[in-house]
């Protein structure tokens, strides 16, 4: 019989511990190393479960025949304690469990077990939830008395409930953290203008955030992706009002907390990308009316003056004394009437002329205008889009003035590649080039211009030049249909 004062003294000291304790495993230890020290008990395991299944959580005294390779005997899920749990017909404590493991090793007679054969055994119940499996064993006994068993549950009872106490308070904290990262997750999301930039913000946060093997995002045709998803272990959520997808696969289930938390940044995405529709459209309206009035302006001043310059270069033509000067004003009559070409496309908010043949041709024609031999290689046959047809027109309209206006050279180089990724274009001379090092601050205007266009395509820009080398100039604008993390 045990002394009923050194079970309340038990209890207290295991309290105590189980008080002070805010980390399961180190709780777990610490109280049942203090119960095998203050019992007459020589051994203690506790078996917790996650994810349906009992895993070694804590031991002490394990004997040698237990703790072998690591103590792989014990990752075993074939045991007697173990399948009355699962059973549910473990629901106090109980004596004389015959140990499977126990018999195992005493059967091989490889190590010692220390005389343990049986032992005692309780769940680690509260009323909201079951924990795991206690387990303490002595040696040479097979039995224990009511009162020890009492202990056991007791004892069972306070580390439930301390683990209970635990795991709320790390709800609590991955629920705090996981909030924090979403409030810094928004105010990050709402600074994009990109919706490349967009996709991959948000897939990137979502890495961060959850452990998860992979992250995919559609929203229209736009699409955005890092991992390699698991099919059978995917999981999609939609978002709702964008017409838009997630895709994750996790390395193990989401608590409730942590779902809780996707579906407010799901709420979040669909939210924010709304509003970057609305900035996208004030952005167009506001960028139409300076267009409208710069076309106004244009009309007034500079396209009539052009139309004038058309009429005089063409009588000047027919003018038999300045037969001399015929090839000149002939230039003069072509590029002028080009720029008026222009000037009416642009008024008119019209495809570039240039452009009426494709890109490639279109800047090969500009090339030869300003007396340019142009050199074309082409990769590829995927449909550009418009905008960014155009922007990249406009591009190297700038490269190919400055080659004109710069290189000291005729011969220029275009190469324009398309494929699933984006549109690449490249211009390049063997010209007088400069030192990147020296101007490396500088930029002109219609660097910036280039920059600036691409940008707005999350595109970039490069700029490659070597003093009496040449000058390269590499264009890259993403496609709009996909565009993959790696």
């Amino acid at each position: 019989m045990l002394d009923e004062q050194f079970k309340l003294e038990t209890l207290k000291t295991i309290a105590e511990t189980l008080n002070e304790s805010v980390n399961q495993q180190e709780m777990l230890q610490s109280v049942l190393k203090q119960f095998i020290q203050i019992t007459h008990f020589e051994a203690g395991w506790i078996f917790i479960r996650k994810n349906g299944v009992l895993k070694l959580a804590a031991d002490e005294g394990l004997p040698e025949a237990l703790s072998v390779n690591e103590k792989a005997p014990m990752c075993s899920q074939d045991c007697y304690c173990m399948s009355r749990y699962f059973a549910g017909s473990l629901t106090k404590a109980t004596n004389i469990i015959e140990c499977k493991r126990l018999n195992a090793a005493i059967q091989e007679g490889q190590y010692d077990t220390n005389r343990l054969t049986h032992h005692a055994t309780v769940p680690l119940d509260t009323p909201e939830k079951s924990y795991g499996i206690f387990n303490v064993a002595a040696p040479e006994r097979t039995e224990y008395e009511p009162d020890e068993l009492k202990l056991l549950e007791s004892v069972a009872y306070q580390i439930g409930t301390a683990l209970r106490r635990i795991e709320q308070y790390e709800r609590e904290e991955l629920r705090v953290r996981l909030l924090e990262e979403l409030n810094q997750f928004v105010q990050q999301l709402r600074q994009i203008r990109g919706i490349h930039s967009f996709l991959k913000m948000i897939v990137q946060e979502l890495m961060n955030m959850y452990p998860f093997k992979a992250v995919q995002i559609h929203i229209g045709e736009y699409e955005y992706q890092f991992g390699e998803p698991d099919v059978e272990q995917q999981t999609v959520v939609n978002i709702p009002k964008i017409d838009g997808k997630l895709l994750y696969t996790p390395q193990h289930p989401l608590t409730d907390i942590e779902h809780e938390v996707l579906q407010l940044v799901v709420s979040h995405i669909a939210i924010t990308y709304r509003d970057f529709l609305v900035r996208e459209k004030e952005t167009m309206m506001a960028r139409m009316q300076e267009r409208a009035s710069l076309a106004q302006d244009l009309h007034d001043s500079v396209s009539q003056l052009l139309y004038s310059i058309v009429l005089t270069a063409q009588a000047a033509r027919y003018t038999r004394s300045a037969e001399e000067n015929e090839e000149p004003i002939k230039d003069i009559y072509n590029l002028s009437s080009q720029a008026l070409q222009e000037m009416r496309s642009l008024i008119a908010g019209q495809k570039p002329t240039g452009l009426e043949k494709g890109l490639l041709t279109g800047l090969v024609e500009y090339a030869e205008k300003v007396h340019l031999d142009p050199h074309i290689h082409a990769e590829g046959s995927n449909s550009i889009p418009y905008s960014i047809e155009e922007t990249l027109y406009r591009i190297g309209q700038e490269a190919i003035h400055n080659v004109k206006k710069h290189a000291g050279v005729q011969d220029i180089y275009l190469t324009l590649k398309r494929n699933e990724q984006g549109f690449t274009l490249i211009i390049g001379d063997h010209g007088i080039g400069f030192d990147q090092e020296r101007w490396r601050d500088f930029h002109t205007y219609g660097l910036n211009g280039m920059q600036e266009r691409a940008t707005l395509y999350d595109g970039r820009v490069k700029i490659k030049s070597v003093p009496q080398k040449g000058t390269t100039i590499d264009v890259f604008i993403p496609s709009p249909k996909r565009c993959e993390g790696h």
